[in-house]
């Protein structure tokens, strides 16, 4: 360990020495018995110092003897390495609130706080003990009083691990976690839930997105919850059909002539292989526009597509079909009756049936329960149709992963979890779910019946 009190750099002496102190295991006053000094790192923007800390140590006649020794070291200074607590606690916000990695918080360490033994390892060290610090039970019970009654589910894989995460997303906190090797089994989510359950988390409308680890176990969990199926991966996969759809259509243009082997035309004559190259290099430009929302459509995408359209009638089709997919599931869809109504019109739509690949797509809006499961946001005020929110906080656990290399372990893996966590507390007036009056929650019934 390096000798502090031999450096040459800038020295503050602090700390308090009284004659008595309360033994902190048995109370009783205890007379100091000698004065020693201890040399801790500060950091500071202007140059290297050293904070000399001056402290009384004390021996309890009353404890046993493994027990006697004891020291008036400040809260500030109480710990075992050669740097104060507001060091390490600078040095950890700048990996869990500043999203930087273990080695960039210890080169701003060095660089700017002028800390310059720090080491990544060191760093480490401090967001190992920093998460295994953190309270996730206290964390929990403080979720449940806040809970808003929507609980949104999603996993993620990381090398060898994998990593659940329940997450309320109308607060915007994350609830819980499950850190397991390989892939998760039903089994593995049944545990997960059941720990959530003893907590205290009775959810009203749980989230996922179409894996098929979580109707079933959600249904024995939670029998009297509604299961949402994230609209967003719907339509996702309806997407990913629809590219089906537009590579149909997109071969059936006039394809140009192989040109022929000798010498070529002459300048002036009338190329056509060239006009229906150009005409489809335009048709190939919009794959990806024709299935974007029209919200997000900039002025000149919207030219492009319908110069697009205008060149291959049957990307208008396919074009209307995805903008009745996005108004079925739109704000403007209110209740239950109209969303079915919107449904029948797609699936009763003759040009619809008639584009060839469609066929995949009208499948999953025949599927009754499927769209059951889609539309039960609609029983509810404010319901976020999505697994989005959890989503996204995998995905920050993600890109931790990917700067943290050294985050890894076992225990590594735990403390950052814990960390990412506890980022966002439950707010002091959180969110609640709000179901709709009962006329709109039948409206669905009254409709299937019709």
């Amino acid at each position: 360990m390096l000798d502090l009190s031999r450096l040459n750099v800038r020295r503050k002496i602090s700390g308090t020495i009284s004659a008595t102190a309360p033994c902190p295991h048995c109370g009783s006053l205890t007379k100091r018995n000698e004065i020693r000094s201890r040399y801790f790192w500060e950091p500071s923007l202007t140059e290297s110092s050293v904070v000399e800390v001056a402290s009384g140590c004390y021996l309890c006649p009353q404890c046993p003897t493994t027990q006697k020794w004891f020291t008036g070291v400040p809260e500030e200074f109480r710990t075992r390495r050669q740097y104060s607590l507001v060091a390490q606690q600078t040095l950890i916000a700048l990996v869990q609130n500043h999203r930087m990695s273990v080695e960039g918080a210890a080169a701003v360490g060095r660089e700017i706080l002028h800390l310059p033994e720090l080491e990544a390892t060191t760093v480490l060290g401090w967001l190992r003990i920093a998460g295994e610090a953190v309270d996730a039970e206290a964390h929990k019970k403080a979720a449940v009083e806040g809970f808003s009654g929507e609980m949104a589910v999603d996993e993620v894989y990381d090398g060898g691990w994998y990593v659940i995460k329940a997450t309320d997303p109308l607060n915007g906190v994350e609830l819980s976690w499950q850190l397991g090797r390989g892939s998760p089994s039903k089994e593995d989510v049944r545990g997960f839930f059941l720990s959530l359950k003893a907590t205290g988390f009775y959810p009203n409308l749980v989230v996922t997105d179409g894996s098929n680890l979580y109707p079933e176990v959600l249904a024995e969990v939670w029998p009297e919850s509604r299961h949402q199926r994230c609209v967003f991966h719907f339509i996702k996969q309806i997407n990913e059909d629809l590219r089906e759809v537009f590579d149909a259509a997109y071969n059936k243009l006039p394809k140009p002539l192989k040109r022929k082997a000798g010498r070529p035309k002459k300048r002036g004559r009338p190329r056509m292989d060239k006009e229906k190259r150009e005409v489809r290099r335009k048709v190939r430009r919009v794959r990806y526009i024709v299935l974007k929302a029209e919200r997000r459509l900039s002025d000149k995408e919207r030219a492009m597509l319908a110069e697009a359209i205008e060149l291959c009638p049957r990307l208008g089709v396919l074009r209307l079909f995805v903008l009745s997919v996005h108004q079925l599931f739109a704000p403007e869809t209110a209740d239950h009756a109209q969303s079915e109504q919107r449904r029948q019109n797609i699936l009763l739509c003759c040009e619809f049936n008639d584009l060839q690949g469609l066929e995949k797509s009208l499948k999953r809006l025949r599927d009754d329960d499927l769209f059951t499961r889609l539309t039960r946001y609609l029983d509810f005020e404010n319901a976020d149709k999505t697994s989005n929110h959890p989503e996204r906080e995998n995905r920050i656990f993600r890109k931790r992963q990917k700067i943290h290399y050294r985050l890894r372990s076992f225990r590594s893996l735990i403390a950052l979890l814990n960390l990412l966590t506890v980022r966002n507390p439950m707010p002091e007036q959180p969110t609640r779910l709000r179901r709709k009056p009962p006329d709109h929650v039948v409206a669905k019934e009254v409709c299937r019946a019709a």
